[in-house]
């Protein structure tokens, strides 16, 4: 066996580690900021998540080699430095839209529920309702 690199492996290889340098928080979101005696430093949360695979022929033959991937990079706000004369301070980034979630998703569960349970109520009142109406005009 080869210890040798398949070039589109060594390719592939150099890609992903180009992403994930690229996928900085001063390349999200710019370089620190300077006025005056501060400076405003941008904290990000980054992720990188990758796939690569690939493989040669041992068939002489055959004589090939292939790969494929696929990479997902999310970035987000986590907050910022703030450098002054007094020292450095994180300021986070709220993002009060995510701490909404669970909360929202709980009160549409109640709210469904109490509304299809409201739903075959009824349902079931105006088939009895309905029921009756027949007995009575069977009886006439």
């Amino acid at each position: 066996m080869s210890d040798q690199t398949s070039p589109t492996l060594s390719v592939l290889g150099r890609l992903v580690d180009g992403v994930r340098e690229s996928t900085r928080a001063t390349t999200v979101f710019g370089a620190p900021v300077s006025y005056g005696g501060t400076t405003v430093v941008p904290v990000a949360r980054v992720g990188f998540i990758s796939a690569v695979g690939g493989g040669v022929s041992r068939a002489a033959m055959l004589g090939g080699d292939g790969a494929g991937g696929v990479g997902l990079t999310r970035a987000r706000p986590s907050g910022f430095i703030v450098l002054d004369g007094e020292g450095a301070a994180f300021r986070p980034i709220r993002q009060p839209a995510s701490k909404l979630a669970l909360p929202l998703a709980a009160i549409t569960a109640v709210a469904v529920t109490r509304i299809v349970t409201v739903s075959v109520r009824e349902a079931r009142r105006r088939k009895k309702l309905e029921a009756r109406r027949l007995e009575e005009d069977a009886e006439d």
